[in-house]
């Protein structure tokens, strides 16, 4: 860089708080986000995968580049999000770290990733164990995924004090990026006199030295980002607009400025693309056309302060943040700030749900230092360390080798795990996103109380101290702002008791999966893996009954249980599912013997007395396994009734259509009842065969369906077949890449053909990414060295089918041909 240079950074904090049901460690379903399962899924496919292959466009809509905008851009990504990604959006992670990769070739080392604190703690109101959890933890993930030490730490919605920047000084980040409203004074490194800039007005475009007031000697560097273009990108529609949102960061350039100014934005990632849509194009068209245009030279901040370190010193206003004007009472009390309530609500509910949690974590102190001490070293080293653990649960033995006391017999193992996860809850419970909005019933509170529901089920393994009874006293000052909801106290049993998972509930939905299923000897069962020892299913009439000696293990305390389980299941479809404590191997199997017979012989009401005999009263049926696993059991249960639906909807079809034709025929009103029947019937019949090899007989009989849809005016549901299109184009497109000829390429031609002819929609977005990346500029390859024209034209009309903008090459295609 040289001086008075036009530095452009623009920073995305990608986050989404964690949503994963704390005792399955899986996102169940979630309404709000349909038509997807869940809001991560929803956010990846508008935002998260969008940035990492964005779309530059022609105007005629024809993409003339696919641009990484992670390989641009200055991005922090919070580590639960991370997580996520890595086994849910394998490809966008891909992208993330390869972009991260490309950053540090380009920016001299630095990379454009930037760590985060662990979960979205507010650091400010964090004591001082979380506090350096929570930043140990953040470091520790992002150097497993990324590969390298980060150099700067972004915290949760920018709280900061002088205690939180002590913490990352202390860990080796060398900056983290605040608001302009945070800053409280600036003055020359040399200077003694202060300047007040607490109104916001601190220049944004040069790095700042702060000098940690509660480690004398140690400082971190700060930069505060343009408070005014960053809020214009939320709020003005800059993201529809790649030349609007260029010029607007142009005004961030001062000609009154003798140095090398950096203009450098940072708001929500989910600006590009979730809350605008396609933001995520308009940052591509900037970052890789306009900035140059502009006269910018892109950097990340690791870069700019290696060449323009800090002249300046800055002072902060103590516990601010960048989301609440009053510091960090959004988070405490009801201070004004919130974001989707009602004219009238309030959110007085934020101090009581904060004291419950306060209670909680406080106790805990006390049960993990009392108790840690008799399993580990260091208790709270081993807490730092446990992150290890979380990102690798295959680790565990030797994390309890290295934190824990010698000679520690299984059950003081599980034990010390258990501690450790009730702390792991305990810091969860604090995510943010738990007092951010309006109501104390929304998703995001009841989360942080589901965090706190898995830690004291976990604590009672542990101590008989009852922590539930004023935790819920304390929680039922807290009211709902809906009056039907209640207090939180209600809220706790409405939404959040309902979810807490014991070990019989996973060994019941394995036990009534077992009846539709063929299961192996060892299965996952989300977090917990369980063994078959022994199985029998029997059958009498519609009702079946199974008897099993299992083991039940959790995957993330390690905990494992021996169960017997009796399953009937009545000819009506309920279930009666009970478990007991596994003796002995004679015990089990004089008991087998026994139920066995009274099932084949005898009334139902007796095995059902019999089995309460052996294993009490308490049972499950089908009304107590989640949800989701719900569905698929009442889908499977119903397969056969709708495959008779299926049939009768096939007849009614085939015995209608022709009185239907002459109705059409004569220009008379077809009944809707008809069309119900044609449209299900005929979208099944196409589904079906289009997955068949596409021979000509195959590709005749789709265009009958076709042509009979259109003649009774149905459209037809070809969701299915597009899925499957989706996914066999993108596979046609893999094996061009690896096998680079004529061969692969006409294949591929036809498929295009045959998608045509079958007037299919398939969604071709990462058919275009590989191909733009791996197959299009590969057309130089073969008009400089073989100059193969046919191939090369082949290749070219792939491109024109996967709506590529490919005139550059047709015109170098042209001059080959001429010359030759």
């Amino acid at each position: 860089m040289a001086h008075g240079e036009r530095c452009l950074l623009v920073h995305g904090h990608f986050y989404q708080p964690p949503r994963e049901n704390p005792w399955l460690e899986a996102i169940e379903s979630q309404d709000s986000a349909a038509p997807f399962h869940d809001w991560n899924e929803r956010i990846n496919k508008e935002c998260y995968n969008p940035n990492s292959v964005s779309k530059i466009v022609d105007s005629r809509n024809r993409i003339i580049d696919v641009v990484n905008n992670y390989s641009y851009m200055s991005f922090n990504i919070g580590a639960t999000l991370m997580s996520w990604m890595e086994q849910f959006a394998p490809l966008t992670y891909e992208r993330i770290l390869e972009a991260d990769k490309k950053s540090l070739a380009k920016h001299n080392g630095h990379g454009n990733a930037i760590a985060q604190v662990y979960n979205h703690m507010i650091m400010p109101l964090a004591n001082e164990n979380d506090k350096q959890t929570q930043v140990i933890w953040g470091l520790r993930d992002f150097e497993r995924r990324f590969g390298r030490k980060p150099e700067g730490m972004w915290l949760a919605e920018t709280a900061v004090d002088d205690d939180t920047l002590r913490v990352l000084a202390q860990h080796g980040v060398k900056y983290t990026i605040l608001s302009p409203f945070q800053a409280l004074r600036v003055r020359g490194l040399d200077d003694k006199n202060w300047q007040d800039v607490s109104w916001g007005n601190v220049d944004p475009a040069r790095a700042y030295r702060y000098n940690i007031k509660s480690a004398p000697g140690e400082y971190i560097d700060l930069f505060f980002y343009d408070g005014a273009i960053s809020r214009s990108v939320a709020f003005d529609e800059l993201l529809t607009d790649g030349n609007k949102f260029s010029r607007r960061l142009g005004e961030g350039i001062s000609c009154n400025r003798d140095y090398a100014q950096l203009v450098n934005i940072a708001t929500d990632g989910e600006s590009y693309g979730h809350h605008t849509k396609f933001g995520d194009m308009a940052l591509a068209y900037l970052l890789k056309v306009k900035a140059k245009d502009e006269g910018f030279t892109i950097t990340n901040y690791g870069e700019y302060l290696e060449k323009y370190p800090p002249v300046c010193e800055a002072d902060i206003k103590e516990a601010s943040s960048w989301s609440c004007c009053h510091g960090v009472k959004r988070w405490t009390e009801d201070c004004g700030c919130s974001t989707g309530g009602h004219p009238g609500w309030n959110q007085k509910w934020r101090k009581p749900l904060r004291a419950a949690l306060d209670y909680l974590r406080d106790e805990f102190i006390g049960l993990f230092e009392e108790e840690g001490k008799k399993y580990f070293v260091d208790p709270w080293a081993a807490r730092n360390n446990y992150i290890d653990v979380i990102l690798d649960r295959k680790s565990v033995k030797k994390f309890q080798s290295a934190n824990c006391m010698p000679r520690l017999t299984e059950l003081q193992k599980v034990k010390a795990i258990e501690l450790l996860e009730i702390q792991r809850q305990a810091m969860l419970m604090y995510t943010s996103c738990g007092w951010f909005f309006s109501e104390l019933s929304g998703i995001e509170p009841v989360q942080v109380l589901k965090y706190a529901a898995r830690a004291m089920q976990l604590a009672a393994r542990l101590t008989d101290k009852d922590f539930e009874t004023k935790f819920l006293d304390i929680l039922s000052d807290a009211r709902s702002n809906i009056y039907e909801q209640g207090d939180g106290r209600d809220i706790f049993e409405r939404y959040v008791r309902p979810s807490v998972v014991e070990l019989e509930q996973i060994a019941a939905l394995w036990a009534i999966s077992s009846l539709y299923t063929d299961m192996d000897d060892k299965e996952d069962v989300y977090s917990y893996t369980i063994k078959r020892n022994a199985y029998k299913k029997m059958k009498k009439g519609k009702s079946s009954f199974v008897i099993a000696n299992i083991e039940v293990q959790s995957k993330v305390t390690t905990r494992r249980v021996n169960l017997v389980v009796a399953l009937v299941k009545f000819s009506s479809g309920d279930f009666h599912c009970a478990f007991n404590q596994y003796t002995t191997e004679a015990e089990f199997k004089k008991m087998r013997t026994e139920l066995m017979s009274i099932f084949m012989l005898d009334e139902q009401t007796q095995i059902i007395r019999a089995i309460d005999k052996s294993f009490g009263s308490e049972y499950f049926t089908l009304k107590d396994i989640f949800i989701e696993e719900r569905q698929k059991i009442l889908e499977t249960m119903l397969k056969g009734k709708i495959d008779k639906f299926a049939a009768a909807y096939q007849d009614m079809y085939d015995e209608g259509k022709g009185s239907i034709y002459h109705l059409r025929k004569l220009g008379l009103k077809i009944p809707e009842e008809f069309k119900i029947s044609a449209r299900y019937a005929l979208s099944h019949q196409f589904n079906d065969l289009v997955e068949l090899p596409l021979d000509d007989e195959v590709i005749s009989q789709a265009a009958e369906i076709i042509y009979e849809a259109h003649v009774i005016n149905v459209v037809l549901d070809k969701q299915p077949a597009n899925e499957f299109f989706s996914q066999k184009l993108l596979r046609r497109i893999k094996k061009l890449v690896d096998n680079f000829d004529t061969k692969q390429a006409q294949k591929t031609i036809e498929l295009f053909d045959k998608l045509e002819q079958l007037e299919m929609e398939v969604d071709i977005a990462e058919a275009q990414n590989l191909y733009f990346n791996k197959v299009f500029h590969r057309t130089s390859e073969i008009l400089e060295t073989t100059k193969d024209i046919k191939f090369a034209r082949m290749i070219l009309r792939i491109g024109e089918r996967l709506n590529i903008n490919t005139e550059f090459y047709q015109q170098k295609l042209d001059k080959v041909l001429v010359s030759s």
